[in-house]
């Protein structure tokens, strides 16, 4: 199947970076096309909200954005060669902000990043979730707080001690299986962006997170397709509207 660039990377089209998009950790940033030459075969986006640096390193480099598939959306992507930074990109409202040059290559390729999106939770972008652990709940609002999530699981912090005793979440071991329920949240609108029911298994314990806190991350197992479109939808827009924020450019 062909896909045609001059329809998909055009200005003002939302779109992420992947920085080493076949890892078993890649980077995920989202942004948007500022300029496209068709001719150098260069496209400026917006500097991700999670900004690149010259100290910015990667073994590849892809810039992918959803379309419409036949039966569903499908991600594509084109392979760029390197990242320049531009400090003062001017844009038509005379305002100059900060920028990324891509030097891509065709063609346009479906991509999978099933293990990218990573985003931190913001103010208005929140999820209120549920742990059901040893046949006990325990819940965001007095045991724990999520601080990042991805379409691959979520990082929680755990307080070590509760009522001046082991948190049992925070002696919880590697490898387990337990249940979870979340909620997506988008403060500006009157309901939830979705809840979802989910089976996860503990991947990694940072006992050094601080002197008070226990940073646990969660693997999803089996994440279902209509969930899937759900998170990912909730995280690209809080990137979004991140990225509109800093840029302070309504886009």
């Amino acid at each position: 199947m062909g896909f045609d660039i001059n329809k998909i990377f055009i200005p003002s089209a939302r779109v992420d970076i992947i920085l080493d998009m076949n890892s078993m950790a890649p980077d995920s940033r989202s942004s948007i096309v500022y300029d496209v030459d068709f001719n150098t075969q260069t496209i400026t986006i917006a500097q991700p909200f999670i900004p690149f640096s010259r100290n910015t390193s990667f073994k590849e480099l892809y810039l992918t954005a959803i379309i419409p598939g036949k039966n569903k959306k499908i991600r594509v992507g084109i392979e760029c060669s390197h990242l320049n930074l531009i400090d003062q990109y001017p844009l038509a409202n005379n305002k100059n902000v900060a920028a990324v040059l891509l030097k891509y290559k065709l063609p346009v390729k479906e991509s999978n990043i099933r293990s990218a999106f990573r985003l931190p939770l913001s103010t208005r972008y929140i999820i209120k979730g549920k742990i059901l652990y040893d046949n006990l709940g325990y819940n965001t609002s007095r045991d724990f707080s999520i601080r990042d999530i991805s379409l691959t699981g979520i990082g929680i912090v755990v307080p070590k001690k509760k009522n001046n005793k082991i948190h049992p979440l925070s002696k919880i071991d590697i490898h387990k299986e337990i249940k979870v329920g979340i909620i997506l949240v988008d403060m500006n609108l009157e309901k939830p962006v979705g809840t979802l029911p989910l089976k996860v298994q503990v991947t990694r314990i940072n006992l050094s997170y601080s002197a008070t806190h226990t940073w646990i991350g969660l693997q999803f197992i089996l994440l279902k397709r209509n969930d899937e479109n759900i998170l990912n939808k909730f995280i690209h827009g809080a990137q979004i509207e991140e990225l509109k924020r800093l840029s302070g450019r309504n886009l």
